[in-house]
C-alpha cells in the first residue's frame, strides 16, 4: 500500500466506529453472520471465521501472526478461542492502537500488536506456528516478497491461511509453491458476491450520511463502492490455506 493510501485509510479508521450508518449497513446485509463485536471493517463473517479456525487448527500454546490485522478482531477471536498467542501487524498506527483497545475490551489483553507489514515483519525465522491474513493481501503489490517473508517466519509444517480477492492475473497457488508452500485448500467464501454487492449499493445510497459521520475517510469507502462492483464477478473472494514444506 502506498503512503498516500495509508493516510487515507488512517482517516477512515480514526472515525469508523463513529459511523452508525456504516455499522447498520453491515448488520442489515449480514445479519447474524456479522461478527459485530469484533468491529470489523470489511466482509469477514462468522462463517469465514469458523472456516479459518478449521484451516489454522490452532492449539493451546501455539503462536499466531495476523498480517494486515486492522482493528484485529478476527485474529483476537481465533487465538483467544484456541488458547494461542497472538501478534497482529498492520502498517497503520491508528489501526494498531484500535486493535490494542479491542483486545482489552474482548478480554484478551495478552495479545500484542505492532506496526509492520507483509514484507517486513521483524520476526525471527521459524518463530510462529500459523499466519493469518483477512482481506488485506490484495493491497500488497509485491506478493512474491510477502509469501517469502511468511515462509521465513513460519516453522516447518506451519500453516498460512488468508482471504483475498483473486483476479485472473494473480496466481496465488504458483506464488505459494515458489515460496515453499503446499496449497491445501482454495475455495470461494460463502455467498460473498451477492452480499458484497449489496453493501456497496447501500453505501452509495447512504453516501450523504456516511460523509457526515466519516469526514475525509468516507472518500475511500465511496470510491470503492463506485469502482469495484464491475470487477467483482471476475475477481472472486477466496479463502486459501497452505502449509510450509521442509
Amino acid at each position: 500500500m502506498s503512503a498516500t493510501a495509508e493516510d487515507r485509510y488512517a482517516d477512515f479508521y480514526a472515525r469508523q466506529l463513529s459511523s452508525p450508518t456504516l455499522a447498520g449497513i453491515y448488520q442489515e446485509v449480514y445479519g447474524e453472520d456479522h461478527p459485530e463485536e469484533l468491529r470489523p471493517f470489511g466482509f469477514v463473517t462468522r462463517t469465514d471465521l469458523a472456516r479459518f479456525a478449521e484451516l489454522l487448527d490452532l492449539r493451546p500454546g501455539t503462536f499466531l501472526v495476523d498480517l494486515g490485522c486492522g482493528r484485529g478482531g478476527p485474529g483476537i477471536a481465533l487465538a483467544r478461542a484456541a488458547g494461542a498467542g497472538l501478534l497482529g501487524l498492520d502498517p497503520l498506527a491508528v489501526a494498531v492502537e484500535g486493535a490494542r483497545e479491542l483486545s482489552v475490551s474482548l478480554g484478551f489483553p495478552e495479545a500484542r500488536f505492532a506496526v509492520g507489514g507483509f514484507t517486513a515483519t521483524g520476526l525471527e525465522p521459524g518463530s510462529c506456528d500459523a499466519v493469518l491474513s483477512v482481506d488485506a493481501l490484495w493491497m500488497v503489490w509485491n506478493k512474491r516478497a510477502a509469501f517469502a517473508e511468511v515462509a521465513r517466519v513460519l516453522r516447518p509444517g506451519g500453516r498460512f491461511v488468508f482471504s483475498t480477492w483473486e483476479p485472473s492475473y494473480v496466481d496465488h497457488a504458483g506464488l505459494l509453491a515458489a515460496a515453499g508452500f503446499t496449497v491445501t485448500a482454495r475455495e470461494e467464501a460463502q455467498r460473498w458476491l451477492e452480499r458484497q454487492l449489496l453493501v456497496y449499493e447501500l453505501v452509495r445510497a447512504r453516501a450523504t450520511a456516511l460523509e457526515g459521520e466519516l469526514g475525509p475517510g468516507a472518500s475511500v469507502l465511496l470510491e470503492e463502492a463506485r469502482d469495484t462492483p464491475a470487477a467483482l464477478p471476475s475477481t472472486p473472494r477466496v479463502i486459501v490455506a497452505a502449509t510450509k514444506t521442509g
